[in-house]
């Protein structure tokens, strides 16, 4: 879809007024909004665009917010550097945990409060466009081997930093989280990759990939 340098964002939400104040909201603030009532809408959208962040709902009829997450990060690498962000009545501090293990980048709590959901926006675009104009690893093969391993689109994330050699403080300070999430997103991937030690992870994308 032709689009001009305002940011697209999938703002995925069955309740119709709320979705339309979030999209007003997002206007006045610069973004071109894409708007889905539901799961299967939302995938639909997908199949013929690739929006710069997705917002989602977690329960809504049908496909619900965790389905439609794991229908994104199953498009492989070519989606999976789109910042993911969960919203929800559910703040259960358990909810929130769940939803980050998962692979969501943030989880804004209902009633939105909107300064909140530009702050996180603007942060996150400006994350990952500072992450696409400094990774020597992107298009090198590393995305799609850590892909292969099911890790999410945040683990990806934390493992292409792995591989560039950045220790867990600086990856926390780039992404803009917590040491703590972050060491919470390597135990993951370490599981799932088979390893226990960032030389034997790197080692292993970097060889799955062709480049040891």
């Amino acid at each position: 879809m032709p689009r001009g340098t305002a940011p697209v964002i999938l703002c995925v939400e069955d309740e119709a007024d709320l979705r339309r104040d979030i999209a007003d909201e997002l206007a006045e603030g610069g973004y071109v909004v894409i708007e889905a009532c539901n799961g299967e809408e939302a995938l639909d959208l997908l199949h013929m665009n690739r929006p710069d962040l997705i917002l989602c709902d977690i329960s809504m009829p049908g496909l619900n917010g965790y389905e439609i997450l794991n229908a994104v990060q199953a498009k492989g690498s070519d989606h999976a550097d789109i910042p993911f962000v969960f919203l929800s009545a559910l703040g259960d501090p358990r909810e929130i945990v769940e939803g980050k293990r998962l692979g969501a980048d943030d989880y804004l709590v209902k009633p939105i409060d909107y300064d909140l959901l530009l702050v996180t926006i603007h942060a996150r675009l400006r994350q990952i466009k500072r992450l696409r104009s400094s990774s020597p690893a992107s298009g090198t093969g590393i995305d799609d081997e850590a892909s292969g391993f099911g890790l999410t689109g945040a683990e990806m994330r934390v493992a292409r930093a792995l591989s560039e050699g950045r220790s867990l403080r600086l990856i926390a300070k780039d992404f803009g989280i917590s040491r703590t999430t972050v060491a919470f997103h390597v135990r993951n991937i370490f599981q799932k990759t088979g390893t226990t030690r960032q030389a034997e992870l790197v080692a292993l994308l970097l060889r799955s990939a062709g480049r040891l």
